[in-house]
């Protein structure tokens, strides 16, 4: 599930044009979603540093203002 989520923050951020108008939130979101695809891929191949339930909440936590700005551009586009 974990995956799925990290795939699909990976798919709106290339779908979103410009995901973050600022530059520094747009820095420190890049931040957060590459280390944590480092700690799954790390998790995954060679040893458990967090729980897996841990990690979901993290992915969940780092991809939700991916999905909030897709929803926000897609009605501004309808209007």
């Amino acid at each position: 599930m974990t995956y799925l989520i990290i795939m699909a923050g990976l798919f709106i951020l290339i779908l979103l044009e410009k995901p973050f108008e600022k530059r520094t939130s747009g820095l420190i979101f890049l931040v957060s979603y590459l280390l944590l695809v480092a700690i799954y891929v790390i998790q995954t191949t060679f040893v458990e540093i967090v729980s897996n339930g841990l990690l979901m909440m993290m992915a969940v936590i780092v991809v939700f203002p991916l999905f909030v700005r897709l929803v926000q551009s897609s009605l501004r586009k309808r209007t």
